[in-house]
């Protein structure tokens, strides 16, 4: 992702009535604002007893009153929900806000949280192991037809992920954290990297990440730069805008504000956007993020001769069986209990497996998978087999 404009956005968190929340993020966009973000708890700030709603569900929901700005969570805790499932989730609110979704994600930190509602809670080493996992697993998943996945912690065999999100690259990776393992995650993985502190301190935080950067290969200028103040800036306009143009000049080009906290603040909010942002927006136009993965072609009368190539080069000998009896199996949906009854395989994983080694063998050589999958199992086309049984010509 190339850097990006400046832009204000502000963080409402979940934690008022659906009404209430429903006016503020329509007074977020009115006012000009350039994004609005949840949070990732269940309870209250201030008061644990407070009404919190659980935050992609409502960001689903606020989605569709909104018409232009980005949206996401400030950040989605790794350890609340299993890596493709909190994806899953974020993509799916990408579609319905027509691609305006940044997928903020953090490695967990609020013990009480874990604590009340039964959430593992390991050390912080584990739990940054898990989010290391995790990042890969969202790559893949963003960026590949199939991922299989054998962690340490986390597992996926063969698992599709459709849809993809509506922007091209995929969903911009937000992530907060200032650990040095952390920094290296962020340098390795993330479009937009969020500090926590003063001008001074996150100026500090800025060079090292830097040089996290020039430490796995990167060009720092190509992560944008994001900060989640540690001062008000909601104190007065003025105060806004020094404020603003302080983090500006320690680096900083997008910041995430909270919703005013005192009823005596939203007037300046009001005025923040009328006289304020006109002075610090920056008008030229960011990039577009990423790079989708080449498309594979699909099989057909034209390149039968790479299908054939592609499966001479298969040494896996129950990868061979498993074609082999879809093959012998024309436009019959062959579950994976009816493959292993027929091929002799043990462990329906080995079906999926053998699929797998199966698709690789194809990807090699630019060829889409032949057969389809479907929730109850495989199926070639009488067509497709004829082209996979043809011999050498």
């Amino acid at each position: 992702m190339e850097r990006a404009d400046r832009r204000y956005s502000i963080v409402l968190g979940q934690r008022m009535s659906w009404p209430d929340l429903l006016a503020r993020a329509r007074e977020t966009e009115s006012l000009g604002f350039d994004g609005l973000f949840l949070v990732d708890h269940f309870y209250g700030l201030f008061d644990l007893d407070h009404p919190t709603h659980e935050a992609y569900t409502m960001l689903a929901a606020l989605a569709p009153f909104t018409q232009s700005i980005r949206l996401g969570i400030m950040v989605a805790g790794n350890t609340y929900r299993n890596p493709a499932f909190l994806l899953k989730q974020a993509i799916t609110v990408d579609h319905v806000s027509g691609g305006r979704v940044d997928f903020g994600v953090g490695a967990g930190w609020v013990e009480r949280e874990h604590e009340a509602y039964g959430f593992d809670f390991p050390s912080a080493k584990v739990r940054v192991d898990r989010f290391a996992e995790a990042l890969e697993i969202w790559d893949s998943l963003q960026h590949k037809q199939r991922t299989t996945f054998d962690g340490a912690h986390y597992q996926l065999l063969d698992a599709p992920f459709q849809p993809k999100s509506l922007q091209p690259g995929g969903l911009p990776v937000l992530i907060g954290g200032s650990g040095p393992r952390m920094m290296r995650l962020i340098a390795r993985h993330a479009d937009i990297w969020n500090g926590i502190g003063t001008p001074d301190e996150v100026a500090e935080l800025n060079k090292r990440i830097d040089e996290a950067c020039a430490a796995e290969g990167r060009n720092p200028a190509t992560l944008i730069r994001s900060v989640s103040p540690s001062i008000n800036l909601l104190a007065s306009a003025n105060a806004f805008l020094d404020g603003a143009e302080a983090y500006h000049a320690a680096g900083f080009q997008q910041i995430y504000f909270p919703w005013p906290r005192v009823e005596a603040e939203v007037p300046v909010l009001r005025a923040v956007a009328r006289d304020i942002l006109p002075q610090l927006r920056n008008q030229s136009a960011s990039a577009g993020a990423g790079s989708s993965q080449p498309a594979l072609e699909k099989l057909g009368t034209g390149n039968e001769k790479l299908a054939r190539v592609a499966i001479s080069s298969l040494s896996d000998s129950t990868a061979r069986r498993v074609l082999d009896c879809l093959i012998a199996h024309p436009d019959e949906r062959l579950d994976g209990p009816a493959l292993m009854r027929l091929t002799g395989l043990e462990r329906h994983r080995d079906v999926t497996r053998a699929t797998v080694t199966l698709a690789d063998a194809f990807a090699a050589h630019g060829l889409a998978r032949p057969w389809n999958e479907a929730q109850r199992g495989y199926l070639l086309t009488a067509e497709t087999a004829a082209l996979l049984s043809r011999g050498p010509e």
